[in-house]
């Protein structure tokens, strides 16, 4: 939290969250997370989740997200446009039953549905589809090896 602070980021906890409720919480969200810009990228951490339902992450942590909180949650940002997502923090050696890794599908599965059903899938396009530069040299095993 120092670190955020010192970043001048804005934090909403767990106790925000419960006072707003989760469509304020995602009013906020969106406001916060568009201004001033053209594209927003979505990163979801699976253990803000309560760890009772997604006990297969490095950092379980009571008092998360209840799994239907946290799909509309993901679900309401999405639908405004994303231009990319990542999901986080899914651990399969502490997923035994992969109870934790089938929530990631589903935030996944909800993001994507949210986004159809919005119209907003590919809205990015025009800012995402450029050509990507491949650095110099060749791809080896797992390294990449400069021809000069």
């Amino acid at each position: 939290m120092e670190v955020a602070r010192e970043r001048n980021t804005n934090i909403l906890t767990m106790s925000d969250v419960e006072k707003l409720g989760i469509e304020k919480t995602i009013e906020i969200a969106l406001e916060l997370a568009w201004k001033d810009t053209d594209m927003v990228y979505m990163s979801f951490d699976i253990d803000s989740i309560d760890c009772g339902f997604v006990p297969g992450t490095g950092w379980p942590e009571p008092g998360g997200f209840l799994p239907r909180e946290a799909l509309q949650l993901v679900a309401g940002v999405a639908a405004e446009g994303i231009c990319g997502m990542e999901l986080v923090e899914v651990s399969p050696p502490y997923d035994q039953s992969e109870i934790t890794a089938l929530m990631g599908t589903r935030v996944i599965v909800e993001v994507l549905g949210a986004m159809t059903v919005s119209g907003s899938l590919g809205k990015h396009r025009k800012h995402i589809d450029k050509p990507v530069e491949i650095p110099a040299g060749e791809f080896e095993g797992s390294r990449w090896s400069n021809i000069d």
